[in-house]
């Protein structure tokens, strides 16, 4: 027995065991093949449309569903198709937030939080112009992981997974959406990003290599390295280090920490400003600044101090 279309892909329904399924996806209708109520209103496979969201419960929400801030909520009502431009933009949301997180493995915590916040921001519709329902999420998705404190994530690494997913985003729209909301983005210190560069230098093949001459596993080294890092930060001021993108600076950090270390154990570097430019993508000429910049006199303080 054949009934209506497929509400996710305008497939022919059947009914198997008294349920309908699309012949094409495979998607199984929830509604039970029954006999339109008293009311009028016809069940979801007899219109071959949607239904009005207010209409399926006296409140609004779908029965039996619990918060609205449930990702299984919002997948819930992404099954209806729902008419209204409003429950239409957050579900278009939430698709977007959900396959930029399932691209780059973030927890739900970090979906559910940038979710709330493109909300938020689309509430404010009058004042968005015409910013697309892509860069809040761009936006919100950039604020949840700093929250989150989730530092492999940075925003060029965003940035180019919604390029990659074929959602238009422009670094100019998300400036326009930091200004009509209230929540800064604040940049992440810069001892947050040695987390990330550290091992994308030791993960380097040529490095790999040296490093089995002088240690006995690289977690070792690894640890060294952090910590060697970690005291020539210490030497530059905070304020000097403003105006400089903290990604950068960290990387820098990590050279400087590699020439102390190396003068401490008395052998030659592992790694190059060259080799470090090309594991972390940040240029080498930025490197060779900052590090004469920042780097090379907090280098000297710190030896002069551990010969001392």
């Amino acid at each position: 027995m054949e009934k209506s279309v497929c509400p996710l892909c305008n497939g022919r329904l059947i009914c198997v065991d008294d349920e309908l399924v699309c012949q094409s996806c495979g998607y199984v209708l929830q509604e039970t093949i029954a006999a339109p109520a008293v009311t009028g209103k016809k069940i979801l496979y007899e219109l071959g449309s949607q239904m009005d969201f207010k209409g399926l419960n006296g409140d609004s929400k779908f029965s039996g569903i619990g918060e609205s801030s449930s990702i299984i909520y919002y997948k819930r009502l992404s099954e209806h198709w729902l008419k209204t431009s409003k429950e239409s933009e957050e579900y278009y949301c939430m698709k977007v937030i959900s396959r930029v997180c399932e691209k780059l493995s973030l927890p739900e915590n970090v979906a559910l939080y940038a979710f709330e916040l493109s909300k938020n921001i689309l509430s404010k519709k009058e004042g968005l112009g015409d910013i697309s329902v892509p860069t809040v999420c761009l936006y919100t998705l950039i604020v949840s992981c700093k929250r989150a404190k989730i530092s492999r994530i940075s925003i060029k690494r965003l940035f180019k997974t919604f390029k990659t997913l074929g959602y238009r985003v422009s670094l100019a729209s998300l400036a326009k959406v930091s200004c009509i909301s209230n929540m800064a983005i604040e940049p992440k210190p810069v001892e947050e990003y040695l987390t990330t560069v550290i091992p994308a230098i030791i993960s380097h093949p040529m490095i790999s290599e040296r490093l089995k001459e002088h240690y006995l596993s690289p977690v070792d080294y690894e640890r060294k390295l952090y910590r060697a890092t970690v005291a020539v930060l210490s030497y530059v001021d905070r304020i000097r280090r403003g105006g400089h993108n903290p990604y950068a600076v960290a990387t820098t950090a990590v050279y400087a920490g590699e020439i102390v270390l190396s003068k401490v154990e008395s052998r030659r570097p592992l790694f190059s400003q060259r080799m470090v430019s090309e594991c972390v993508e940040v240029a080498e000429y930025t490197v060779r600044e900052q590090y004469s910049e920042l780097f090379k006199e907090a280098v000297c303080m710190l030896l002069a101090n551990l010969k001392a």
